[in-house]
């Protein structure tokens, strides 16, 4: 197996914990297998919206700095300090064992409280910390929902979150969810509260958190740097965006880490969350095969009884066929399985490569859509409207339908929080349907808290559940729940874990009333499915009274068009560039296909060797799941294995502004590779940064110089981001000190 290392990502420079230098290793000693635990919520409803082993969200560790929000909150509500007094940083402080250091710049003057807050100024809350009672301390604490300080330890120790207090990374979050919220619960001073928020809102501005700002992302937020019992450390968290009127919490821990790397490991999870949000669908579909009569044949995984797919080739309007027969009311009218029909052919056309990381398009579960035996009668609605999709600015639109809407469709942000709310998707009554069908259910208690667990839930005994918030559309939004954490969840959140646990025939839609039994909880409610877009009861009984298939889809899809021909969904000839992307990234295909082939082309012409004939480009959809596939360290960018070459997702590529220069990277390295065997790292990396024009600044006078060529350790194992980028720096140096002596790339040794 040949492997390339990519380009280096320097995300962090440094930060100071316990008085000593600590740089991000690579992959030694991170959580779990991957490193990092992420939570994302929703602050309208609490449900979440991104999230990545949130699980190890919920065991207590030391806070570090995080906690010092609670220190300042505390001195300023006892009067121990006010919001102008200031101390002066001497950049070192001992508090019991612990000899810190000050890692902020030094401004030349003493620091003010919220100041102090943003550059988490050890000196500053060492100094109040002295100042500060218990009571006062743990009454803060409470108010944010924290457990109180051990009375074993030394206050100043607690308030500087180094020992005698433990807390779960996710009550962090809540408690900073609670500072932001307006208007506030906090029994706090208006003038504690604005001092608080002032040092957040500067400290993902200019101070510990600033790699918000650096990535666009307006937060507030607080950083820690937590050493466990075991000496290890990990890089927290927590924050809400945008600063004001915050609609998103957050917190991610990332062992192995400082507070600055969780800062930009967050702003990077934001970023491709909000990207993935706005990303627009695919105007083309990726490459398909076709059967003899020239017809798109998908791949289509077929659900295994004891788990995985068996993928098929079926023809598109086959395909179709199938669903309708899967999908549609019985005995519907040719005019309803019709509307059916081009709206089950939209839907896949707009969701090719659905499960592109399975190596197919469409699954046959209701997770895209539901395949059946055809039967006549969904044939020739089929074969009726063969070819024919709706159109969204010339593209396949992203519709929807469920079993029944319940008398009021559904808006998709309502259910899938974070969607976008296109006009063709309202929410609107719709009397066609009735509120059809009626349901209703009683589950036990213990059932419930079973199904909560196997979501992620904790908590022993469910004590009660209750709606507290419905949508707009009258289903339930959220509920509270007495006995687990979180203590909330979304309506859909409800179904799906019951759904998943216990069946979906007992919370057939979130369109429902609750109420306490003597064991349990009783549900009523009508409704089938989500609600979103076409009502399929609803389509049945508009046809059954006569309305064509064009006067459904106006109904449920007001504002889109039909195409009045049949869609051009042809295979492309088979291609010389291979790209994988992620199902959000699909819209980016032809313009990587491009750049890629630009790149390829004009490099095997500076380096005169023959373009391959094939060459194939993978975009991870996560950070994880490229460092999986490749066991490169988290701040690298690409890498070469078995001729194929993978990236960080292509968003963090963007951001950063290094897309070309990271395909051009690896593409040299696919080129220069038969020659290159066998040679120093330094080399081979040095060729790979010098002619993707990768110098750095220094690089042309370091290579007039005698710099030392970085070992192949430095550059497979460097101790921290920016030893790699003074390691490449170097090889790019050395490489090009042997051009200019006037070798030929595949001569330098």
């Amino acid at each position: 197996m040949t492997r390339a290392r990519g380009l280096a990502l320097a995300l962090v420079v440094g930060c100071g914990v316990q008085g000593s230098g600590f740089y991000v290793r690579s992959a030694q000693g991170l959580v779990g297998q991957d490193g990092v635990a992420f939570l994302a919520i929703d602050l309208r409803t609490r449900a979440p919206i991104d999230q990545l082993r949130s699980e190890l969200l919920d065991r207590p560790i030391a806070p570090g700095s995080v906690i010092k929000i609670a220190t300042l909150a505390a001195a300023l509500e006892s009067g121990a300090i006010g919001e102008r007094t200031s101390v002066a940083c001497n950049r070192a402080v001992t508090v019991g064992d612990h000899h810190l250091v000050c890692t902020h710049p030094d401004r030349h003057r003493p620091l003010l409280a919220a100041e102090a807050l943003s550059e988490s100024c050890n000196v500053y809350f060492a100094t109040i910390a002295k100042r500060l009672s218990r009571p006062a301390f743990d009454r803060v604490l409470a108010s944010l929902g924290l457990p109180l300080s051990d009375a074993r330890k030394p206050i100043d120790l607690a308030a500087l979150g180094l020992e005698g207090i433990q807390v779960t990374p996710r009550s962090l979050l809540e408690a900073i969810v609670r500072i932001a919220e307006e208007p506030t619960r906090l029994p706090w001073n208006p003038a504690t509260l604005a001092v608080v928020r002032d040092g957040l809102r500067a400290a993902a501005r200019t101070g510990t958190a600033a790699a918000f700002s650096v990535r666009g992302v307006d937060a507030m937020a607080k950083t820690g740097t937590t050493v466990g019992r075991s000496g290890s450390v990990q890089g927290l968290v927590v924050g809400v965006t945008p600063a004001s009127k915050a609609t998103v919490g957050f917190v991610l821990l990332a062992s192995g880490g400082a507070g600055i790397d969780a800062a930009a490991l967050a702003a990077d999870r934001l970023n491709a969350q909000r990207q993935a949000q706005v990303k627009p669908k695919a105007a083309r579909p990726p490459e398909r095969a076709t059967d003899r009569r020239g017809t798109t044949t998908l791949r289509v995984g077929i659900a295994r009884d004891g788990g995985g797919y068996t993928v098929r080739p079926i023809g598109t309007e086959e395909y179709v066929a199938g669903v309708i027969a899967g999908e549609a009311v019985r005995d519907s009218s040719p005019g309803a399985l019709e509307a059916l029909a081009i709206t089950i052919r939209t839907f896949a056309m707009a969701n090719l490569g659905r499960h592109n990381a399975e190596r197919f398009d469409l699954c046959d579960t209701t997770h895209c859509q539901v395949l059946r035996k055809a039967t006549p009668a969904t044939t020739r609605a089929a074969e009726a409207t063969a070819g024919r999709i709706l159109l969204d600015r010339g593209a396949p639109a992203s519709v929807y339908f469920s079993a029944s809407c319940g008398g009021h469709t559904e808006r998709p942000s309502a259910v899938w929080p974070g969607a976008a709310d296109p006009p063709f998707l309202p929410s609107k009554d719709d009397d066609a349907c009735e509120g059809q069908p009626v349901w209703a259910t009683d589950l036990a208690a213990v059932d419930l808290a079973r199904a909560l667990r196997s979501g992620g839930f904790k908590g022993g005994e469910l004590r009660d559940l209750r709606i507290s918030a419905r949508t707009d559309s009258g289903r339930v939004a959220r509920l509270r729940i007495d006995g687990f954490t979180p203590d909330q969840i979304s309506g859909q959140d409800l179904r799906t874990v019951v759904g998943r646990t216990l069946g979906w025939q007992f919370i057939k839609s979130t369109a429902f009333d609750l109420r306490r039994t003597s064991t349990g909880f009783h549900f009523n409610g009508h409704g089938s499915g989500h609600g979103v877009g076409m009502c399929v009861i609803g389509a049945a009984r508009l046809g059954a009274r006569g309305q064509s298939a064009s006067e459904i889809l106006a109904r449920y899809f007001p504002g889109l068009l039909v195409s009045t021909t049949p869609a051009a969904i042809a295979a492309a000839p088979a291609q010389d560039v291979i790209v994988t992307l992620p199902a959000g990234d699909e819209g980016e295909r032809d313009v990587i296909r491009d750049l890629a082939v630009r790149a390829r082309d004009d490099l095997a012409t500076r380096l005169g060797v023959p373009a391959p004939p094939r060459i194939a480009l993978r975009f991870h959809p996560t950070v994880e799941s490229y460092r999986r596939a490749t066991g490169q360290s988290w701040f690298t960018a690409g890498a070469t294995l078995n001729g194929e070459m993978h990236f960080v997702p292509l968003t963090v590529l963007r951001e950063r502004g290094v897309l070309d220069r990271t395909v051009q990277h690896e593409l040299v390295h696919l080129l220069t590779a038969p020659a290159l065997a066998g040679r120093p790292m330094w080399v081979r990396e040095g060729a790979a940064s010098y002619f993707a024009a990768e110098r750095a600044a220094g690089s042309d006078a370091a290579g007039r110089g005698r710099v030392a060529c970085p070992t192949d350790q430095e550059l497979t194992r460097p101790v921290s981001p920016g030893a790699m980028s003074l390691a490449y720096t170097r090889a790019t140096a050395c490489f090009a000190r042997q051009i200019a002596a006037g070798k030929k790339w595949s001569e330098v040794k």
